[in-house]
This record gives structure tokens, C-alpha cells and sequence, in this order.
């Protein structure tokens, strides 16, 4: 649930900043607007939160997505989620391609992520908490964020 209210964040202050911005008035500023406050809030939010989580509470997070504890790829998937952290905190400085880059590296994570977690559900019966809602943001993120930047 945490990884969609940083959706919701970056979703909502982007909506602020462009209603209160007059100058953001096409589809494709807008869209721009909306997609700053993804790369710059959401992503990093969400790569962090990741991080810490399958690094520095490894068997708890894996008891609550009902994976076994102990596995060190765990803590392999929260290192790479530093770098998404990464990658969006640059986002507040280097823009265009460089969002493109950080889009194309993340989503492929959020979106297979999504997709091995509803096999989780459909197969393995896997029905935790952790496994089962963090399929909305696994898929809406990403899918906004491309979506997003090739409308801005």
C-alpha cells in the first residue's frame, strides 16, 4: 500500500503545481508536470522505501509477501532499488533522456514485478498482504510514467 500512496503523492503534487501554475496549459505541459513529479518524487520515494525494506528487513518483508526468509536475492533487489532511488533524486536535475533512461531501467522491476506477483496469486496460492496489493503500484507506476512521457 505504501508504494501507492508515493504514486498518489507525486500524482497529487503534480496536480497542484499545475493548477496553480498558469503557464502549464496543454496537454503536453500538463503531462510534463505530471511526469517531474513522478521521476522526482515517486520513483525515488518508492526505490528508498524498497531499499530499506528487503535490505535492512529481509525476513520480515519476506513473511509479509509470503516469500521464505533468508534469501539473499532479497537484499540483491533492494540494492537495486537504491539505484532507482538514485536515479530519481537526478531526476530533479537532469531532465529529457535522462528521464527516458530512468523510465526504461525502473519499469521493466515494477512491471514483471506485477506480473510474477499475480502467478504468485493464480499458482502458488500466495494471497500475503505485500503480494497481493503491491500488484496496483507494480503496474500503475510504470505504466503512468511511460504513458506520461510520451504525451508530454
Amino acid at each position: 500500500m505504501i508504494f501507492l500512496i508515493t504514486w498518489i503523492i507525486g500524482i497529487v503534487l503534480g496536480f497542484v503545481t499545475t493548477i496553480c501554475n498558469p503557464a502549464i496549459n496543454s496537454v503536453s505541459s500538463v503531462c510534463h508536470n505530471l511526469l517531474l513529479y513522478q521521476m522526482t518524487v515517486t520513483l525515488p520515494l518508492s526505490g528508498l522505501i524498497s531499499f530499506v525494506g528487503h535490505v535492512f528487513h529481509s525476513d520480515r518483508v519476506a513473511e509479509l509477501i509470503g516469500w521464505e526468509k533468508g534469501s539473499p536475492f532479497q537484499k540483491e533487489l533492494g540494492f537495486a532499488e537504491l539505484g532507482y532511488a538514485l536515479a530519481g533524486f537526478l531526476c530533479i536535475f537532469y531532465r529529457g533522456e535522462f528521464w527516458l533512461a530512468a523510465i526504461i531501467i525502473a519499469s521493466p522491476l515494477y512491471l514483471l514485478a506485477g506480473i510474477n506477483h499475480i502467478w504468485e496469486m493464480v499458482v502458488k496460492k500466495n494471497y500475503a498482504s505485500h503480494n497481493t496489493w503491491t500488484i496496483i503500484p507494480d503496474l500503475l507506476m510504470p505504466i503512468s510514467w511511460i504513458l506520461l512521457y510520451l504525451l508530454q
